[in-house]
C-alpha cells in the first residue's frame, strides 16, 4: 500500500538533463513558478493570466491596470523562454546561456524586428509570442532589422508557440491572447506579420551564415 514519502527521480528527468536543459532547468522552474504565482496573487485563474515583455530590463512584467499603472516584473525572460530550445540558439542552433557574464549569454530577439513598429501581424511586436533567445551572432546581423526572417524559420516559431500552448506553458493564455485561438488563426497571424514587412519593400529573406545540427 503506497510507497515511502520522498521524491522519485525518474528516467524522464534525467532525459531532460541529458537533452541540455540541465545547466539553465533550475531558472526555468522558478520562472514558470513564479508566472503561476502572480495569476494567484492577483486572484486570476492561470489562464487568464498575460504578460508583456519589458524591452529595456529584458523581462516579463504584468502590465498595469487603471488602478494601478505601474508594470510589475515578474521573472527575466531569458529563463521564461528557455525551456523550448533546449540551450541552443534559436536560428542557428549554436549553444546559449541563459545566465548573465557568461561567454554564451543569449539575447532576448524579436523575432519580426521590432523597428517594424508597435503592432506587426495585428499583434504586439513586444509580445512573447514574437520573442525567441539568441546566439550574439545571429541577433547581431544587420540584415535582420531590414529583411524578413527566412520561411523555415516562420515555421520554426510557429512550431515553438504550438508545442508551448498543447504542454500548458504559463505563458499559454499570453501566447493565445496574442495571436489567436486556434492554430489556423496563430498561423495566419505570422503570415500577416511577413506580408507587412514584404509591402515594406523587404523581400529578400534573411537566415543565419551558419546552421548546426537540429537541436529542437
Amino acid at each position: 500500500m503506497g510507497g515511502a514519502p520522498g521524491i522519485r527521480l525518474t528516467d524522464s528527468l534525467h532525459e531532460l538533463l541529458d537533452q541540455g536543459h540541465g545547466p539553465n532547468l533550475h531558472e526555468e522552474v522558478e520562472a514558470r513558478w513564479r508566472l503561476v504565482e502572480t495569476a494567484w496573487e492577483l486572484n486570476l485563474p492561470r489562464q487568464l493570466l498575460t504578460v508583456e515583455f519589458e524591452p529595456v530590463t529584458k523581462e516579463i512584467v504584468v502590465p498595469g491596470t487603471p488602478d494601478k499603472r505601474r508594470r510589475r516584473s515578474i521573472t527575466p525572460a531569458r529563463a521564461a523562454l528557455d525551456g523550448y530550445q533546449k540551450g541552443h540558439c534559436f536560428y542557428c542552433f549554436a549553444p546559449i546561456d541563459i545566465t548573465s557574464n557568461s561567454a554564451n549569454t543569449c539575447h532576448v530577439d524579436h523575432f519580426f524586428a521590432w523597428s517594424a513598429g508597435e503592432v506587426v501581424g495585428g499583434a504586439p511586436v513586444d509580445g512573447v509570442w514574437n520573442l525567441v533567445l539568441a546566439c550574439a551572432r545571429c541577433n547581431g546581423l544587420t540584415e535582420k532589422s531590414n529583411k524578413p526572417p527566412h520561411h523555415k524559420y516562420v515555421e520554426r516559431l510557429h512550431k515553438r508557440n504550438e508545442t508551448l500552448i498543447a504542454s500548458y506553458h504559463p505563458l499559454r493564455p499570453t501566447l493565445i491572447a496574442q495571436t489567436g485561438n486556434t492554430s489556423e488563426e496563430r498561423s495566419a497571424t505570422l503570415r500577416q506579420a511577413m506580408d507587412q514587412l514584404s509591402e515594406s519593400g523587404a523581400r529578400e529573406r534573411w537566415q543565419a551564415s551558419e546552421e548546426f545540427a537540429p537541436a529542437f
